[in-house]
């Protein structure tokens, strides 16, 4: 019953976080929020236009497309964003994306495993967002207006 409303409630939740992070976010969560938005319309409107599911049996080629220029997107968002909850956005993404992969690699792959590994993380992003959007909300509460960009990629301390 209740996974009968999962995509409905899925878009409406994404509307709604994606719409609040355009408008009340900094940089980063305006950035993340659009890529998000862009990447569930896209999906949406193919699936519309084109009338088919989700491919579970092998490779979904247009989800692996799309999810490879989501995890681009949000990477590189990752980089620069002066915040930690982009990392997640990116790592949940490349969970994404590597579902793909393996599903190419591993023809015994079961397609209730690939369909949880390319489709569950969206809606842990989600939650990220919404979650990195009211932590940024309470450090501008807290502290004022900080810089939203790192002016070169994040690096590490040292060799690991």
């Amino acid at each position: 019953m209740i996974l009968e409303y999962r995509v409905p409630a899925q878009f409406a939740a994404m509307i709604l976080i994606t719409l609040l992070a355009l408008r009340k976010g900094g940089g980063p969560e305006k950035a993340s929020g659009a890529v998000i938005l862009i990447m569930f319309v896209v999906g949406y409107f193919y699936h519309l236009l084109f009338d088919e599911g989700i491919v579970l049996g092998s490779v979904d080629l247009f989800h692996a497309v799309l999810d490879g220029l989501v995890a681009i997107a949000l990477v590189i968002i990752a980089l620069y964003a002066n915040r930690i909850y982009p990392l997640c956005l990116a790592g949940l993404q490349l969970i994404a994306l590597s579902a793909h992969l393996v599903r190419e690699m591993i023809d015994a792959m079961s397609p209730v495993a690939y369909a949880i590994l390319f489709i569950l993380p969206s809606y842990f992003q989600l939650m990220a967002l919404a979650m990195g959007l009211w932590a940024h909300r309470q450090r501008l509460r807290r502290y004022g207006p900080y810089k939203d960009w790192r002016t070169s990629p994040a690096r590490t301390a040292g060799p690991i």
